[in-house]
């Protein structure tokens, strides 16, 4: 990884994809060749790329300008700065791929769900914390889930360990598929 890189890392607090968790997003999303696809809170692009080997069609919203660079010498069409208060992307996608900010999951898993078009699919890594607090916001976001038939996946531990950015956060699989 270089320096700029790192630099970002931390000045940032951005923790990229690493290649097994694009490999288990990008499995669950049965993305199809030439399909419109959706990557908020790029990142380095990760799983943007990994999209694009699908021959899907990919757009990507990034908030860090260096990133937002990146992204646009690599192919991409950084639409927006900021996923939640984009609009007109209601009912857009065919399949919505992200590893949001943890910090910030809730707000982007439900956003994208609406981004969808029918018959569109989520797949989102979101950390544990909903299922391991009982307060108001969490016990409201655990019954959306039920509302919209999402399967929820507990993942094995250790995700981050060996990436470019470690957590120890645990983390689950989101997948919806939009009727």
């Amino acid at each position: 990884m270089s320096n700029l890189n790192n630099e970002i890392l931390k000045k940032w607090d951005v923790f990229p994809s690493p290649s097994w968790v694009v490999e288990l997003l990008i499995e669950a999303s049965n993305i199809e060749s030439g399909s419109l696809c959706l990557e908020p809170s790029a990142g380095f692009g990760n799983l943007a790329i990994a999209m694009g080997e699908c021959k899907a069609i990919v757009e990507v919203i990034e908030p860090i300008i260096e990133l937002q660079t990146i992204l646009t010498l690599q192919g991409f069409s950084v639409i927006s700065s900021d996923f939640i208060s984009t609009p007109n992307l209601h009912n857009h996608y065919h399949s919505v791929i992200q590893n949001p900010p943890f910090s910030q999951q809730i707000s982007h898993i439900k956003k994208a769900y609406h981004c969808l078009s029918p018959q569109g699919r989520l797949v989102s890594l979101a950390s544990n914390t909903p299922w391991q607090y009982n307060s108001c916001l969490y016990k409201q976001f655990r019954h959306w889930l039920t509302t919209v038939n999402a399967q929820v996946e507990e993942l094995p531990w250790g995700l981050f360990v060996n990436s470019d950015r470690y957590t120890g956060v645990e983390c689950c699989l989101i997948t919806i598929n939009k009727l």
